[in-house]
């Protein structure tokens, strides 16, 4: 509804604003009436001149106001200055260039302003797709994972299918030998059971895409939107998609079995009593080899997402993230920021049950700027690149979160804006600067030798923390006095054993007594962040793991139909080992073998399989190999001991028949 700025509008600051669905939704009756509305953002007036539709969510879902980029307080500084890095750039391509012309064009900037600005040496300038960007190259991987489990569910199925019909059309040969001799045609013979599958699979997908659109909501209730998307459903394309491939499988499975030429006078002479013929036996063992490998694949890439899920749960975050309350603090003006953090972190910490309390700039990151730094020694400057993350804290911050000191001291009151520059760094960074040695006392500056930036003294050592998440190892990281590197928006982190829900509105009370137009948003616990690293790994696993259940399953039932099959047409054969004196537990070891030997051939190409498909894995395993010996065993035995419980009942079932009601054909 309405617009969106233009270019002139934007350039000029105009004070016009963009709100979200969600945000004009839930403040007025009707979005639309969100529209010529004004609101007051950080003491200034905003007319609303549009409402974005309700999917959309750039650069992320709890984006509810887009402004023009002048009415950000450091707008001027960051687009006079280099290497800020913390803007988006996004262009749409004009109709006929590639993405590569345009990749092209743009080394070309980049050459121009590293001959402009040294500093730019070596940085370039890189162009992705816009999805390629937001989705990134592990989501790719996990839904190429997961497209591949469904297929493969998807195929077992299809042999299971194919075994069913086989085993009716053997059944039904009869039938048709009847139909046949009284002048059916091969033709007629192909419509009826084209139809009769037709219905059937159509049938089957109908069912099947109510299933999921109900399994699609369940995991839209339960899973949040920056792991799922946020416009998740079964619509039209996926029911046009379901109908399509359940009318081709209907077809093929429907014609198939009449690709057999069946002579009508054997089977109305009832030749086919005793045997079904070896082809056919042939075609249901391979059918039921498949899908034992396939379910295999399946359960094998499942254990090796289990173990990598496990393996991420146990790694030490460098932190204790229980019992500490997160949320979000923004001062506008330069000059309120300094007394409203330090009076907000002294009345929280007074609160009873706080056992400490702290801000930073960003507790969680998503990666850091690789940027230069100049260590000083005592008669030279040495300059390297690495990837650095600087970071303002005030109060006990390393206490809220629980980040032991390693060596040095903490930051006092004396650390104030005209005091000596000081910081605490990380083990990683201490490592890499100074190998071997102390950092203690270390001075170093940002930039090369030339830049000009203050020189910091070295004065505490923390333990690493992997505020990057889990699986990643921790970069270099500096952490400052607030008093000397404000920051307009900070986290506020609380250790108690108070609730959240019972800490949050004393916590507002405090807070608008400090200042009472600072707004405080985001509130949640440090465990709920964390829990945002691990979610998408949960929710593929999970997701592979009903996968390969479902494989199992229908493989397990595949032997079993087989064997079943195959009791019910040897009961005679069964009845006369019985009668010349065979007993119950050889029948039973009997069938059990046969099992055997339709799962040892599924099992060993499985493994094959396994081992292959899990090296496309390897962008989502942590910490597990993808040959990983332990889960290539218990799969197998999985699989072996699946196989021998489907056997085991058409085995007691064998083992029950009555000679003599065999043998009289019963």
């Amino acid at each position: 509804m309405g617009r969106t700025f233009t270019s002139n509008e934007a350039e000029a600051a105009e004070a016009l604003v963009v709100a979200s669905h969600t945000f004009a939704s839930a403040r007025f009756a009707d979005p639309s009436a969100a529209l010529g509305r004004v609101l007051v953002l950080d003491g200034e007036s905003f007319e609303v001149i549009g409402v974005m539709p309700p999917d959309f969510a750039y650069p992320g879902a709890d984006i509810q106001l887009w402004l023009p980029p002048p009415h950000f307080t450091t707008w001027d500084a960051e687009a006079a200055g280099r290497g800020t890095g913390s803007w988006r750039v996004l262009g749409r391509l004009r109709a006929g260039v590639t993405l590569e012309a345009a990749r092209a064009d743009l080394r070309s900037v980049a050459a121009a302003l590293e001959d402009e600005h040294p500093e730019n040496s070596g940085l370039g300038i890189r162009a992705v797709p816009l999805q390629e960007q937001q989705a990134g190259a592990s989501r790719r991987v996990a839904l190429r994972m997961l497209f591949g489990a469904v297929a493969l569910v998807l195929l077992i199925a299809c042999a299971n299918a194919g075994h069913l019909m086989l085993t009716r059309s053997i059944d039904r040969a009869g039938d048709r030998a009847i139909r046949t001799a009284l002048g059916a045609s091969r033709m007629r013979l192909a419509r009826q059971a084209l139809a009769e599958n037709l219905l059937i699979a159509l049938l089957a997908g109908l069912l099947g895409a109510a299933v999921a659109t109900a399994g699609v909501e369940l995991l839209a209730s339960v899973a949040s939107v920056d792991v799922i998307g946020p416009d998740v459903g079964v619509g039209a394309p996926a029911l046009v998609y379901v109908a399509g491939l359940s009318a081709l499988i209907g077809t093929a499975f429907g014609v198939a079995p009449l690709l057999r030429r069946t002579a009508p006078a054997p089977d109305l002479m009832g030749y086919r009593v005793i045997s079904s013929g070896a082809g056919s036996r042939r075609a249901r063992r391979a059918l039921i080899a498949a899908q034992i490998g396939l379910a295999l694949i399946l359960v094998f890439s499942a254990s090796l997402l289990l173990r990598s899920l496990f393996a991420s749960a146990a790694v030490d975050p460098g932190f204790d993230p229980d019992g500490v309350l997160w949320a979000n603090l923004s001062v506008p003006e330069p000059e309120d920021r300094l007394a409203f953090y330090e009076g907000a972190v002294e009345s929280v910490s007074s609160l009873e049950g706080v056992e400490a309390a702290g801000i930073i700039e960003d507790l969680f990151i998503s990666g850091a700027p690789n940027v230069q730094i100049t260590v000083e020694a005592s008669s030279i400057q040495r300059t390297t690149r690495m990837p650095l993350r600087i970071d303002a804290i005030a109060g006990d911050f390393f206490g809220a979160i629980g980040a032991p000191l390693v060596a040095g001291r903490l930051f006092t009151s004396a650390d104030r804006a005209d005091s000596p520059p000081v910081a605490i760094v990380n083990e990683t960074m201490a490592r890499r600067l100074w190998p071997g040695e102390s950092a203690l006392g270390r001075r170093f500056h940002s930039g090369d030798a030339s830049s000009g930036a203050s020189t910091v003294e070295v004065v505490g050592v923390v333990g690493d923390m992997r505020r990057q998440g889990l699986e990643l190892e921790p970069i270099a990281q500096v952490f400052r006095p607030y008093a000397q590197a404000p920051s307009r928006n900070m986290n506020l982190l609380m250790r108690s054993e108070i609730a959240p829900a019972a800490l949050t509105p004393v916590l507002r009370q405090r807070l608008a007594a400090v200042d009472p137009t600072v707004p405080l948003y985001g509130v949640t616990t440090v465990a709920q962040g964390m829990d945002r690293y691990v979610a998408p790994r949960r929710l593929q696993t999970f997701l592979l793991g009903v996968f390969s259940t479902v494989a199992l399953i229908l493989a397990a039932v595949g032997v079993y139909g087989v064997l079943h099959y195959s009791v019910s047409k040897r009961s005679q054969e069964i009845g006369i080992r019985v009668a010349v004196g065979a007993r119950p537990g050889d029948v039973v070891r009997m069938i059990l073998r046969e099992g055997l030997m339709l799962a040892i051939p599924g099992i060993a190409l499985g493994l094959l399989g396994a081992l292959w498909v899990s090296e496309w894995l390897t962008a989502l395993l942590f910490e597990v190999s993808a040959s990983d010996p332990w889960s290539i065993t218990s799969t197998g035995i999985t699989l072996l001991g699946a196989t021998l419980l489907a056997s085991y009942l058409p085995a007691r079932r064998a083992a029950a028949v009555d000679p003599n009601a065999a043998l009289r054909g019963d």
